[in-house]
């Protein structure tokens, strides 16, 4: 007896390996997009938990300079603070100088300092901070930094923003 031989059909196209590979590569795809989102989220949190932390750095130094300006030994060689007529750069008075201190740059220079950057604008007693990716302020609209003043009162002098600044959804202060 004699056996026929049936011809092997082919696989479907929808059946075979290739298929199988395509959808574990989308699927890896969108897993690596989602991480890399959440990656970005929370290296603009982090960013912005370092300025708040420079922040709080440097109003402490313009209290403690105020403070340091008001005792009986330091008048005779030091300025108080408050009596000068311009404001201090509150960099100047930190212990350790920051490592991403580009130094005294008018805001109009701005674009020519490294993104993560921080700069003190003399003309204006301002501070300012160029975030490493602009996209991470949400208000005001097109900024490219953030800037706080140094206000001379009748006591400590304060670091005020010049603009409500959101970060990433969050007000910064």
């Amino acid at each position: 007896m004699a056996t026929a031989s049936i011809p092997a059909s082919p696989r479907p196209f929808w059946s075979s390996r290739w298929v199988e590979w395509g959808v574990l590569a989308v699927c890896i795809a969108l897993v690596t997009g989602v991480l890399w989102r959440y990656g970005q989220q929370v290296r603009a949190q982090s960013e912005r938990a370092a300025v708040q932390s420079t922040l709080g750095a440097l109003r402490t130094a313009l209290v403690l300079d105020y403070v340091r300006g008001m005792l009986p030994a330091a008048k005779k060689t030091v300025v108080p603070v408050a009596q000068a007529t311009t404001p201090p750069n509150p960099f100047a008075l930190l212990q350790q100088a920051s490592v991403n201190y580009a130094g005294e740059v008018p805001a109009a220079l701005l674009q020519e300092v490294a993104g993560g950057s921080w700069v003190f604008d003399k003309r204006c007693g301002c501070v300012g901070y160029k975030p490493q990716d602009v996209a991470v302020l949400d208000a005001p609209a097109g900024a490219q930094a953030v800037w706080f003043v140094v206000e001379l009162t009748g006591a400590a002098p304060q670091l005020r923003p010049l603009q409500p600044y959101v970060w990433s959804g969050v007000p910064l202060e």
